[in-house]
Order: C-alpha cells, then sequence, then structure tokens
C-alpha cells in the first residue's frame, strides 16, 4: 500500500490521473463523527517558493495499477512548519462550497420531510412539520434530523454531504481479536441511557369566537305566559333595546304583533286585561286595557378573541434500560395562525356571483348572487377547496384534536425516540488496526469486534471518530466506535397506530355566556297590579298610571373585551418502545 501526493488545482479533480508530486514523509488523517477531516502531511520538500501558490492537494492510495482516492482538501495553513528536508502542511477536506452544498441539502430534505402539507405521513415515516421551527431555522439541516436516527457524514474523500445513521452503519466491516493491534483496546461509558423521556408539546393561538344569537326566545322566557307581553305597546322599546357596543352588533330586527292564539282552540292567551273600575259622581264605569304580545328577531352578531394555550403530555419508556436517566423534553410549536385570504361567511350579508367565501374548513364561491340568512345555504354556493391551515377553523378550541395537531405529537414523539436511541450508544470502544484492509472505512460504516472477551463473542458499532497514521514502517487506523446497550426499535409503526385521543375541547364563549342577565320591569302581572291599586276618577287616570309603568326590558350582555387565557393540559397513555 503506497501512499500518493497530488497537487490539485480545485477542491475535488474529476479526472483520475496520478503523478506523485511530493513524496510523503508522514501522514495522519483525523475525522469526527459529523465534522470535516483534517490532514497533516510532511512532505520531503523544503523549498518554499514552490509552495506559495497551492491550494488544493489530493492523497490517494496505491494497490497495484489502480490508485484510489483517500482524502481531497484544501491548504490551512502554510506552512505549519520546516523540518531540515521536510515540510509539514495541514489541509481540511471542508469544500469552498460547503455552504452550498448544506443550502441544497437542506433543501432536499425539506421537501421529502415536509409531507405535513398534506396532512397526512408519508409513507411509515414521521411527517416533519415546520411549527416547530422558525424561518430562520429552515437553512440549518440539524432541523430535519431532530426527530430520526440519523446523523450527518462528510465524505472526506470529496467533500459530499449524505445522512448517516445513529447506531448502525451503512457497510458492516468484520474485525477479529487477532487483528487488533496488542494493548490498543480500550472500553468506556460514555454516558447512562435514558429510562424514559417526560414529552410535553404545547400550542398556543388566539382563538376567533364569533357567531350569532337571537335575543326575542330568551326574552319571551322571561314571561309567564312564554310570550312578550305588555298593557302598553312596547314594539319600539324591543327595537331599541340593543346599541351596538364593543364586539357586538345589531345584524337583524323583525318585531311585529302577534295573536299568540291557535284559531278554533279557545283563548289560550286574553287578549284583555282584567276589568278596572272608574270613579264617577253618580256611577262606577269599568275599563278594561288591550294585551300586545309581540314576537319576532332581534338577531345579534357577535366576535371575540381569546387566547388558547393546549399542552399534551406523554411518557416515551425504554424497556431495555430499567434504571437509566430521566430526560424532560419541552417542545412549544410556533404561533398557529389561520391565513386571512378569503373572509368568513357572515349572517345577513349581500353575496355577489363568484365571491369566495371561508365557511367552516371548506372555501366556497358564490354562484346565486343573495342576501345570507341566519344559517349557510349550501345550494347557493360551489365548494373550491379545504383549507390547507393547522386548524382550518378558526373557531376551533383544540388543535391537538386535529390530524395536523395528532401529526404534530407524533412528530415530537419520534424527537423523544431518536433522543432515547442516541443516548442507548452509551459505550465507547478504541482500538487499532493496520490499515490495509480498513484503510477505505468511513465515519457511515458500522465495525464488528469478534473477540471472546466480550460477552457473545462479539460487539457492535457505529464509527465516531478514525485516525489515520501513515509513515514508512507503520500505518494504523485508530477507531472508536459507538455500541448500543440494547438495539431498539425506530418505533415507526407502533407510533403510527399509536392512538392519540384528544377530544374537542367545549370551553368556549356560548350563548349563555353573551347573555347574562334580563330584567324586566313593570310585567303584565305588576302592570295589573298597579292598576287595581288605582283609584282613578275617569279612563284617562287610568291610562296615564299605566303609561308611568310601561313595560321596560334591559338587556345585559357578556363583556367581549374582557381578556381571558384557556389553559387545557391533555395526558396520552404511556408509550413504550419496542427492541428490534
Amino acid at each position: 500500500m503506497k501512499l500518493i501526493f497530488d497537487w490539485s488545482p480545485s477542491f475535488y479533480e474529476e479526472k483520475n490521473n496520478w503523478r506523485g508530486d511530493e513524496k510523503i514523509i508522514s501522514l495522519e488523517i483525523f475525522q469526527k463523527e459529523c465534522g470535516f477531516a483534517a490532514a497533516k502531511v510532511s512532505i520531503g520538500t523544503k523549498d518554499a517558493d514552490k509552495l506559495l501558490n497551492r491550494k488544493y492537494a489530493k492523497i490517494g492510495v496505491q494497490n497495484g495499477d489502480d490508485v484510489e482516492l483517500l482524502f481531497s482538501g484544501r491548504l490551512v495553513a502554510f506552512p505549519v512548519g520546516f523540518c531540515g528536508s521536510t515540510t509539514e502542511l495541514e489541509f481540511i477536506a471542508e469544500p469552498d462550497d460547503y455552504q452550498t452544498k448544506l443550502s441544497e441539502f437542506s433543501s432536499e430534505n425539506f421537501r421529502c420531510y415536509r409531507s405535513i402539507d398534506n396532512h397526512a405521513a408519508m409513507g411509515d415515516n414521521i411527517p416533519f412539520d415546520d411549527l416547530f421551527f422558525s424561518s430562520r431555522d429552515l437553512k440549518n439541516p440539524t432541523i430535519f434530523l431532530e426527530g430520526s436516527d440519523k446523523i450527518f457524514h462528510w465524505d472526506m474523500r470529496d467533500g459530499q454531504l449524505s445522512l448517516s445513521d445513529v447506531n448502525r452503519g451503512r457497510r458492516n466491516f468484520d474485525v477479529n481479536g487477532n487483528e487488533i493491534l496488542q494493548n490498543s483496546i480500550k472500553v468506556r461509558i460514555a454516558r447512562e441511557p435514558y429510562r424514559v423521556v417526560n414529552l410535553r408539546v404545547s400550542a398556543g393561538w388566539i382563538q376567533h369566537e364569533y357567531g350569532i344569537i337571537d335575543v326575542i326566545p330568551m326574552i319571551a322566557a322571561k314571561f309567564a305566559s312564554g310570550v312578550i307581553n305588555s298593557f302598553t305597546n312596547i314594539k319600539s322599546g324591543i327595537e331599541k333595546i340593543f346599541s351596538a357596543r364593543n364586539g357586538y352588533g345589531l345584524a337583524h330586527c323583525d318585531i311585529k304583533e302577534i295573536n299568540p292564539n291557535v284559531p278554533g282552540l279557545g283563548n289560550g292567551y286574553p287578549m284583555l286585561s282584567p276589568d278596572f273600575c272608574v270613579q264617577k259622581s253618580t256611577d262606577k264605569q269599568k275599563v278594561q286595557f288591550k294585551r300586545f304580545y309581540f314576537g319576532g328577531k332581534l338577531i345579534l352578531n357577535w366576535a371575540y378573541r381569546q387566547k388558547r394555550i393546549e399542552a399534551v403530555n406523554v411518557r416515551i419508556l425504554n424497556p431495555s434500560s430499567p434504571h437509566g436517566r430521566e430526560k424532560n423534553l419541552y417542545l412549544r410549536l410556533n404561533a398557529i395562525q389561520l391565513p386571512k385570504k378569503r373572509p368568513n361567511w357572515n349572517n345577513f350579508t349581500y353575496y355577489g356571483r363568484s365571491e369566495k367565501i371561508r365557511h367552516g374548513e371548506d372555501v366556497f364561491e358564490c354562484m346565486t348572487p343573495h342576501v345570507s340568512g341566519e344559517n349557510f345555504e349550501p345550494d347557493k354556493w360551489r365548494f373550491v377547496e379545504k383549507i390547507p391551515d393547522a386548524l382550518k377553523n378558526d373557531m376551533s378550541s383544540s388543535f391537538f384534536s386535529t390530524v395536523r395537531g395528532k401529526n404534530a405529537i407524533k412528530y415530537a414523539m419520534q424527537k423523544a425516540i431518536a433522543l432515547i436511541n442516541y443516548s442507548s450508544r452509551n459505550v465507547e470502544i478504541d482500538f487499532c488496526v493496520e490499515a490495509k484492509k480498513f484503510i477505505f472505512a468511513s465515519l457511515d460504516d458500522q465495525i464488528t469486534i469478534h473477540d471472546g472477551r466480550f460477552s457473545g463473542g462479539r460487539v457492535s458499532g457505529k464509527i465516531l471518530r478514525m485516525r489515520f497514521t501513515g509513515r514508512v514502517d507503520q500505518k494504523v487506523i485508530k477507531f472508536t466506535i459507538g455500541c448500543c446497550a440494547a438495539k431498539l426499535s425506530r418505533s415507526f409503526d407502533r407510533l403510527n397506530s399509536y392512538g392519540i385521543d384528544v377530544s374537542d375541547d367545549a370551553s368556549t364563549v356560548n350563548p349563555s355566556d353573551i347573555v347574562q342577565k334580563i330584567e324586566i320591569k313593570n310585567t303584565p302581572e305588576e302592570q295589573i297590579d298597579v292598576l287595581s291599586r288605582t283609584v282613578a276618577r275617569t279612563s284617562g287616570e287610568l291610562k296615564d298610571e299605566l303609561r308611568k309603568h310601561a313595560t321596560k326590558i334591559r338587556l345585559f350582555l357578556h363583556p367581549l373585551n374582557t381578556a381571558r387565557v384557556i389553559t387545557r393540559e391533555v395526558t396520552l397513555p404511556d408509550f413504550e418502545m419496542e427492541q428490534s
């Protein structure tokens, strides 16, 4: 095995031609997981002028007539030092365009992971959800790996970026115990695994409560007969009972005098008052007053904004580590907001042809010009599309009961599972081998050591660090591998079938909140009592007394401008991971 050093015009020279520009006296290549490789090279030259315009170099390994690339990088120090007839140089396998590579890699993975747009998981994977991240985070590829068992791998040969399994390598290299250099093997505990992760995922948003309410039935219920009535004509008073105020508006008013009696079924509702006596000089005169009954509609519309916070708590258990650490993982989603591209459908509003609105979870287009009534009329609208939002309905009282909310929980749980999987790589083993057989192993690979000193006669681990030392008399690689105490499943299938029971929360504004109190002053019964106790000489005096005690209605509404925060905690059943 011969090492060859060539200067290159660029970071990675496509042509596979080798010249042997410099003689390598010694070589050391070192790389850690998720990092760039670095190389220290001593070459047989002391001519500094020869090195002035050099920037890139490549190192290859010759076996027979073939030369395979081992390292490619750029010069980071000129020179590190001179020693007699040798010069020491340092290179790093960080390509000049690594930021571009990082950005392209991020975009590619963003498209791959982001299946949440359709509110469905992609295959058996857990979907990426950008509610966990801000816009500036999207240029950082690490965000795509937090919910998976993947890490970065930078190839020291060509600076290419790829994903690598945390606990298992792409390829496996078998190492027999007799291949490990004497006294080079060391075993140590890197960390204590997590036995449980207590996960809390919270979401916050501004809930937009709005609706309509007909207050006439509520007012009527305050009267003994169940119908609004009086011995004074209070039609104009009912119509003026409401004036616009913060959060409320008058949507529709249609008050009319009615006869509540059903024809042919008798006089269930008296239309006249009892007889009242008027004292005259010679005799007594009996007087009756007409009883007015009123019906119709007095519809108010109301809108209310309130802050909601919803949190889901779940424990993820590691069955292979009953005595490990406990980890609390708190994740807060970005603010959930609905795009206001389309206005909400409203009552008693004119809509022209082709006008688009939002109703419930859908967007509709008006087909028939009309003034809307109390309820949405589907036959006058054409369905356009579903609303591709987090909540879909801005009156929703729960985020985690939606499809996207449940996917967000699963994504967060997968992050906890990935954390447990990573922590289970808790044993590190260092050893040295001759480089000839393992020269092309990388941090994207796994090594299995076959040695009777290990339980079961073998142990496997992902390569975490490697250091290649090449000298004239000896070429050695020192590996550090990370081994799992137990192999844990990625749990995709179990997680996708995990029952997330989060129901809609009913803690919203309702009509009983809107109408706090209704006061009726001078009811018909009270009017009768007043008139029966009045000593009048003429019918006019009775009428004056009745006018003084006219029926009045007062409506007290909930102050919608009062801020409040509704907080809800949901606890899910424990989720136990599987051993693979």
